[in-house]
């Protein structure tokens, strides 16, 4: 692990002052050098994920009909790699809950390097289906470890006040994982993406100068370790010994001595956090993920008639620029209104497209079909995608968090399972249309009756609207 150097503070990015809600104590919101680089290095792990996930799309035509394996896959054999991904994450997220409650983020963030490359590398030298299926197999458990261990990394890297802010990075490096995946294949050899892929990994190798975070440190009573990675993360100027403080706090409100992960989990506050983190991250896969992933090419292929390489491109821009409105706005507007505004606009979206494809396909309104299409992907990245993520570990409290948030992956990706099994049906697009206009419904009724706003609150804030009969210990929580 890295060692931090108290006295070499880092140099300070950018430097702010906001005041607790319920104190009047002035707190300093501080964002460094050291902090940012964190936060690339960790998110680098979910880019690396989302280039494996990003494969399935543009890779189907080239393995089915260009010979780019030494064997051509039957249709039902693609069917079966598609899916040996979200069984691999399904068969390891509890594991890598375990690992991570035991060991930390960074060590499986390490982890997952070690799939990552085995996956490609049987992917480079396959010369049957198996080893696809060994290597999709594998990269699944990349993802396991990527997706329980990344969101938790940042969100107790980041000072609350900007939770959001640093929290979305996650799903914006998957979310260009899956872009560059998109456009590399379209015109680079597959082989040689194989090769580069294998390459990326060697840049996770940088985990080694990042800390571990200070979070983990705190519930294992190693405040010496804590203080110094919060040294690491902040600046001279910070109060670290109050931040310290606060950490303490909230492990002290939120855990006894005695208490282990799965106790804390049976908590009536911590299980409704849990089902809730749950709930929206089905939610979040079923509502848009899927489609984007496993069923973009088949929709553009029939609204862009021979246009497919320029819609996606134009797919690529809308993603990031939904992305970028998140990354804006999180921190202004709240999670809540983001969730809302997004899957009000998907629902629309929803509606036009399955209406146009079940009466309206065959009358050449391709223009503004493609357009709904654009605006359907760019309110996801907006809201739903990002938003999901975001609080599926805002919600759950520190020591529950390796089991909670590894819980409500595994329910995530089992949805991922289950869609894309229905999908192979090939059932017809307004039928996929329709689910996502009930989905997005269901996100609107749930974002308003269940999810509590998060934006600017404590870790112990949070739990409190989550259970209103949950008592503090000390009522001092200001960061």
């Amino acid at each position: 692990m890295a060692s931090p150097n108290a006295n070499n503070p880092p140099k300070l990015i950018s430097f702010s002052a906001s005041t607790s809600s319920n104190h009047n104590t002035h707190q300093l919101v501080v964002k460094t050098r050291n902090l940012y680089i964190a936060v690339i290095i960790s998110s680098f792990c979910a880019f690396c994920f989302g280039t494996t996930v990003g494969w399935t799309n543009p890779a189907e035509n080239l393995v089915l009909k260009r010979n780019a394996h030494k064997f051509k896959p039957t249709k039902t054999q693609w069917d079966w790699i598609c899916l040996m991904l979200p069984l691999g994450v399904i068969i390891w997220c509890l594991p890598m809950g375990a690992l991570m409650k035991y060991h930390g983020c960074k060590p499986l963030m390490f982890l997952q390097v070690v799939p990552y490359t085995v996956g490609w590398i049987l992917f480079i030298y396959a010369d049957n289906i198996y080893m696809l299926y060994v290597g999709r197999f594998l990269q699944g458990m990349c993802g396991a470890a990527v997706s329980v261990a990344v969101p938790v990394y940042l969100d107790e890297i980041s000072q609350w006040q900007y939770r959001g802010f640093i929290g979305s990075f996650y799903f914006g490096a998957f979310l260009y994982g899956i872009i560059y995946s998109n456009i590399m294949i379209e015109y680079i050899r597959l082989q040689t993406v194989y090769a580069i892929n294998i390459g990326l990994a060697l840049l996770c190798l940088l985990l080694k100068i990042i800390p571990e975070s200070p979070m983990r440190y705190v519930c294992n009573n190693k405040l010496d370790k804590a203080r110094d990675t919060l040294i690491w993360l902040r600046v001279k100027d910070h109060d670290v010994d109050k931040e310290l403080m606060a950490l303490s706090r909230v492990i002290e409100n939120e855990m006894e001595p005695s208490v282990g992960c799965w106790t804390e989990l049976k908590r009536t506050g911590s299980l409704r956090a849990v089902l809730k983190s749950s709930v929206l991250m089905c939610l979040h896969q079923s509502g848009g993920g899927v489609v984007i992933i496993y069923y973009l090419d088949n929709i553009l292929s029939d609204v862009a008639k021979g246009q497919c390489m320029s819609c996606r491109l134009w797919v690529c821009f809308f993603m990031c620029l939904g992305h970028l409105i998140c990354v804006l706005l999180v921190e202004r507007t709240g999670r809540r209104p983001l969730l809302l505004v997004s899957t009000v606009i998907m629902s629309i979206s929803s509606l036009y497209l399955c209406c146009w494809f079940r009466w309206s396909a065959s009358s050449g309104w391709h223009a503004s079909t493609r357009m709904i299409v654009y605006v359907f992907v760019g309110a996801y990245a907006m809201g739903l995608g990002p938003i999901a993520c975001l609080l599926n570990v805002e919600l759950i409290v520190a020591p529950a968090r390796p089991y909670g948030c590894a819980t409500a992956n595994l329910f995530s990706w089992l949805t991922v399972f289950l869609m894309v099994t229905w999908l192979t049906f090939r059932l017809h697009h307004h039928v996929v249309f329709y689910l996502m206009l009930v989905i997005c419904l269901v996100v609107l009724l749930f974002d308003i009756v269940f999810l509590p706003e998060t934006k600017g609150l404590s870790p112990l804030q949070i739990k409190r609207r989550l259970a209103p009969t949950f008592v503090e210990y000390s009522s001092d929580e200001s960061s």
